[in-house]
């Protein structure tokens, strides 16, 4: 898999955990709400900014070279 799936799959998770959280703990008002989307969507982004892909290998620059 892909770091850019990876990421993806994990900001998914992320979010749909944070928001079955805040169903399941009864949260109705607008601020719990408001905190909640903060928390679900700052630390992906943060992550996003953060992770970098990965170095190429000496395989894939031959490899490349080689096309």
């Amino acid at each position: 898999m892909q770091s850019d799936h990876v990421k993806t799959v994990l900001t998914g998770a992320w979010i749909l955990g944070v928001g079955t959280f805040g169903y399941v703990s009864g949260a109705t008002s607008v601020a719990a709400w408001t905190v909640l989307a903060t928390l679900a969507l700052v630390p992906p982004a943060v992550m996003g900014r953060l992770w970098s892909a990965p170095a190429r290998s000496v395989s894939e620059s031959i490899r490349d070279v080689l096309r």
